[in-house]
């Protein structure tokens, strides 16, 4: 018999990892998390610090490899490389934490080292001060090379968001993430072939996941019919396709030609029909958590005719939220539809099996099933009216979009993009500036949907904008009650305002002005722009951005500066995506607004535009440009 390979494995927190230094190895790739990766992390581990601070969280894995006195990261290389980023931001913005003895060992060596980016190595070393012997990295060197510049663009990102957080809750929070943020380390055996560990890690498929346990302890309630609702799941579950898509796939035996998804349709299985051959085994043992365990490799990939190739795949898609995501928000209009209270504790994905072991501890057949039709609507909403990532294979990018889908005469489907949709835009805002994890909005938004969802509602229509509105609105002041309140809230009743907005932005707050401020108020001035002809305007986009600039700069070549009051206010930022923060820099007020004009493409914000299209930027330019934006967001409020 072969001798067995054992893996070593503990549960272990940055505090346990003092005595060790990891290095990536060469079949690694480089750095490559964004602003969306880095926030959900850190969003919820700032969540749960606030929370429950004394209980440990766990984000997962590492696989290491003894490599002398280092061990190699096989496995879990990202997230490990985010905290020690994290580490290093705590301890440039002087926050006294434990969490900065993890950026170096007892030696003054980095904790983190690069097997061939030595680049990468070096400019860490850099921002600790380390001595790089004549190779210092230089700002060009981060620009041109892509594994350097998604580091410092992540630093940015993790300042800036640190930045909005309670300045007098970090030091504990960076105890918190050094001794409470737990992951399991495994350490592989001497001989075990990496090659043909590492292929299997990155080729393996799907790993269980939480909603595959919900989904097997629900259909064993049903009784009959199991095979049915299990459809009606698999039609909703690839969230990274259209839904329309999905349904065809799950339900291939139904008349097509009679059936348009472009429209609600409300689930009834003598419409839908699956291959029979599929309903073979109806026992209890097919939806044992054994049985999944055994098949959860299998991955669900449409099969399409050629026709449906050629009319059907012009577009791909990602969607801005996980399966299990959304499964919370849909049980959360279940309750809200049956009459009874939101779900107790937090909302998050890594809950889903707690959170919906009370509807199936209720042992009710029949509200089970009322569950699944409501998935199905809820999922054909979200399709039809929510925006997703959209991918343009010509640029080799994606973008967010509200998808207009409409059926051809052969029974296929056709996908173009709302062009100017205020929803698009609305939507973007809340996405960018909500929690990622959460995204609290959908619930009223999905749930004032399904309330319309036999109106068959225009994705850029003016009820669906207003209803959309409302809700980011009554959100955005109401501060008494925590996101997830109030957003179960909203589907009965409207909000009390208790937050005085035109106060907040009368202060001088700096970076710590919350981002969504300036997000609102690019829709706001998109909405009112006088010029829809306008090129820049027509290829402008709400995006992704977490930079705080100051348009007069911190620190003028001039021997003029303006009061701080003034240097800080809200008439005097933008908020940029970090490259064009690098842009801008500390130059003069006349070199950016010449750097902005320049700019043949778009705008980088519109709040920009306003403050460059005048001559001057002295203080009571940043006065009045800042009673007017505010000026534009009561009439908005007040509208």
């Amino acid at each position: 018999m072969a001798d067995t390979l054992m893996f070593g494995t503990e549960m272990a927190n940055l505090s346990a990892l003092e005595g060790l230094n990891f290095k990536i190895p060469s079949y690694q790739r480089p750095y490559v998390w964004g602003q969306e990766e880095i926030s959900k992390l850190l969003s919820d581990f700032y969540k749960s610090f606030k929370t429950a601070s004394t209980e440990p969280y766990f984000v997962g894995t590492i696989l290491t490899k003894r490599n002398g006195q280092e061990l190699d990261l096989i496995d879990g290389q990202q997230r490990f490389t985010t905290l020690w980023m994290i580490a290093y931001v705590f301890k440039k913005m002087g926050i006294n934490s434990k969490l900065s003895f993890f950026l170096e060992d007892v030696k003054k060596q980095l904790r983190l080292g690069f097997e061939i980016r030595t680049e990468v190595a070096r400019y860490l070393g850099q921002l600790l001060g380390h001595d790089q012997g004549g190779l210092a990295i230089s700002s060009h060197e981060i620009e041109q090379l892509p594994y350097l510049s998604n580091v410092a663009e992540g630093l940015a990102t993790i300042e800036n968001l640190i930045q909005q957080m309670d300045r007098t809750d970090l030091p504990a929070f960076g105890s918190y993430i050094y001794q409470k943020i737990c992951f399991v380390k495994n350490e592989t055996p001497e001989h075990t072939n990496l090659n043909k560990l590492f292929s299997t890690i990155n080729s393996s498929g799907v790993q269980l996941e939480q909603s595959d346990i919900v989904k097997a302890s629900l259909l064993k309630i049903i009784g009959q019919e199991k095979v049915l609702y299990s459809k009606i799941w698999e039609a909703c579950q690839n969230m990274n396709n259209f839904f329309e898509r999905n349904a065809r796939s799950v339900f291939p035996e139904s008349n097509w030609a009679a059936i348009n998804l472009s429209k609600y349709k409300v689930f009834d299985p003598a419409v839908f029909w699956y291959k029979a051959g599929t309903e073979v085994a109806t026992n209890d043992d097919q939806f044992s958590l054994d049985n999944i365990l055994n098949n959860n490799t299998k991955v669900y990939q449409p099969t399409k005719t050629g026709a449906e190739v050629q009319t059907s795949e012009e577009i791909y898609c990602r969607s801005i939220m996980s399966f299990s995501q959304l499964l919370l928000h849909t049980y959360r209009l279940h309750l809200h539809l049956e009459g009874k209270s939101d779900f107790s504790g937090t909302f998050h994905a890594n809950r889903l099996i707690e959170v919906f072991s009370a509807m199936a501890n209720r042992n009710d057949p029949a509200e089970i099933k009322r569950f699944f039709y409501r998935l199905w609507d809820v999922r054909f909403v979200f399709d039809k009216y929510v925006i997703k990532w959209i991918s343009d294979l010509d640029q080799k990018s994606e973008h967010l979009e509200l998808v207009n889908i409409n059926r051809n005469t052969e029974s296929y489907y056709t996908r173009t993009n709302y062009v100017s949709a205020a929803s698009l835009m609305l939507q973007s805002v809340l996405y960018f500036t909500g929690d990622y994890l959460r995204q609290f909005w959908l619930t009223p938004f999905l749930g004032f949907l399904l309330s319309k969802k036999e109106d068959n509602l225009e994705a850029n229509g003016p009820e669906v904008l207003s209803a959309l509105e409302r809700i980011d609105n009554q959100l955005s002041l109401c501060k008494n009650l925590p996101d997830k309140d109030a957003s179960f809230l909203l589907l009965t009743a409207d909000l009390e305002a208790d937050f005085d907005f035109q106060t907040y932005l009368n202060e001088s707050k700096g970076t710590s002005f919350q981002h969504y401020w300036f997000q609102k108020l690019e829709y706001v001035l998109w909405k009112r722009w006088a010029n829809p002809n306008d090129g820049k305007f027509q290829s402008y986009r709400i995006t992704s951005r977490n930079s705080v600039e100051h348009i007069y700069p911190q620190q003028p070549n001039t021997p003029s500066k303006i009061e701080d009051n003034l240097l800080h206010s809200f008439g005097n930022l933008v908020l940029l995506n970090v490259s064009q923060n690098s842009e801008y820099s500390n130059k003069e007020v006349n070199v950016k607004q010449q750097e902005f004009k320049n700019k043949l493409l778009t705008y980088d914000t519109l709040k920009s535009y306003y403050i460059f299209k005048g001559k001057t930027w002295l203080a009571a330019d940043i006065e009045s440009h800042q009673d007017e934006m505010i000026k534009y967001l009561v009439t908005h409020y007040q509208n």
